[in-house]
This record gives C-alpha cells, structure tokens and sequence, in this order.
C-alpha cells in the first residue's frame, strides 16, 4: 500500500468518521444509501454535484475509501481555496491546477499521471464531470476524465495484452426537505455574505434527507468518452431525482 497512501486512508478516515457525523448532527441531516459500490478495483465513480457537501454524503454511506479528482476552482478566497486545497491533497484527492500551469498540455500530462496513480493503485477514483455544482439540474458535462480513463484502459491493454474493462459507477445524490426538494440553509448563506473570509459554502437546510443511490456499472464497450460520459451522467441524474438537460454530442464531434 505505501506510506503515502496509508496516510491519504488515514485522512479521509478521520474526517469520515469524525467530522462528517458532527456536520450530521449540528443540521440534524438523515441519510440513507440504495446499491452499493461493485467490489471491483479499481473502479470509478460519477456522482451528480448538487452542494459543497457531497463528498461528505457519499462517504457517510460506505466505509470506503474515495479518492477524487477536482480543479482548483473552488469559488471561494484565496486563503479558503489554500486551505481547502491542502486538505483535498491529504485526502489522496488529484488537483488539477488550472490556473497554476500556464501550459495546458503540460496541465493535462500532469492531471493524467496522478490519474493514472490512483488507478495503478487499484483505488476508488470518483470524480465530478459536471465541473462546478449544479443544485437543481446536470446542466453540462465534461468527457474529459473519462477520456483518461479510456486512455489507461488501452495503455494497459497494450502493455499487458489483455483486457481491462474498469467500471464507470454512477451515483445519485438526492436532498430533501420536507417533501419540497433541495433547500440551502439560509443561516450559512447569511454567513457568507456577511462575515469576511467566511468559505461560499452550498449547505442543505436544517433536518433535510439525504438519499445517496449507486447505479449499476457501466463500460465502454466501444464507445467513446463522450458517450460514455453522456450515459453516466444521465442515470446519476436519474437517481438525484433532477433533469438531464445537457445537449446531445453532435455525431461529427464524437471521438471515431
């Protein structure tokens, strides 16, 4: 396993059961889970982003270990953003520096090798592809992750000369309060918009329900990242109980 990836599980673990439980109980939140994460490694999740408290919702329901991939666009200050980025990074989590690399190949080679760690390490890599939160729709979708994924499939492939088939899990989050959907709390909006430095933080209001829904797996089975992504997203919106609003790919922009 490796020291440095004990201490990612150690991290993760601690927030996972101590913080999170105390976030529970302060906004009095309920959860629950429908399915469960295949026993396959490594594996790779598309959970829908809905608030800043998804991580947290999803590693409340398994014990677990989730590495995930996120940008550092994290919409706050910079000294939140600093904070939080040395927290994602010790918890295993890939941070794709967009605006601290000029060069986007050089970005992209980057994102790609920490990837590629993460999935030689047989682990659960999760990641967004609707890039920033999107509260009550999956309004778009970027095949870009799953384009590594389908790189590291085909690499292994070579190299190996067998096959490598990683399952693409989607996963539905749905918040609820009090039968009226998704509601943000308006204490912590108040927070943010009037104490300084305070993190722009999207919260579920007070005693919401959290229902988090892993779908059945999917493959490539010879379609593209962007089909494939097309497929996955629209079933975790499915199972968040929101719409799929996102344009179909035109055929002549599909990866041949």
């Amino acid at each position: 396993m490796g020291l440095k990836e004990n201490w990612w599980r150690l991290n993760y673990h601690i927030l996972r059961l101590a913080v999170a439980p105390v976030v529970k109980k302060s906004f009095r939140f309920s959860t629950e889970v429908e399915g469960e994460i295949p026993v396959i490694r490594p594996i790779f999740l598309a959970p829908a982003h809905r608030t800043s408290i998804d991580i947290y919702a999803v590693g409340n329901v398994t014990d677990e270990f989730i590495t995930y991939v996120s940008t550092d666009s994290f919409g706050h200050n910079r000294y939140v953003n600093w904070v939080q980025k040395q927290l994602t990074r010790a918890l295993g989590s890939v941070i794709w520096q967009e605006h601290g690399l000029d060069n986007p190949r050089h970005r992209a080679v980057l994102l790609a090798r920490d990837v590629d760690d993460r999935l030689d390490r047989r682990l659960i890599v999760a990641a967004f592809t609707q890039g920033e939160y999107q509260p009550d729709s999956v309004n778009t979708v970027e095949d870009g992750l799953l384009g590594l994924l389908r790189r590291y499939e085909r690499r292994h492939q070579s190299q190996k000369t067998h096959e490598l088939r990683i399952p693409v899990v989607p996963v539905g989050i749905a918040y609820d309060y009090h039968g009226q959907g998704l509601k943000f709390s308006r204490s912590i909006r108040w927070l943010a918009d009037h104490v300084p430095l305070f993190p722009n933080w999207s919260v579920p209001a007070l005693s919401s329900s959290i229902t988090v829904r892993f779908g059945e797996p999917h493959y490539f089975d010879g379609r593209s990242a962007g089909e494939l992504t097309e497929v996955v997203m629209r079933k975790a919106a499915e199972l968040s109980g929101i719409p799929y609003k996102v344009k179909a790919i035109p055929e002549e922009e599909l990866e041949p």
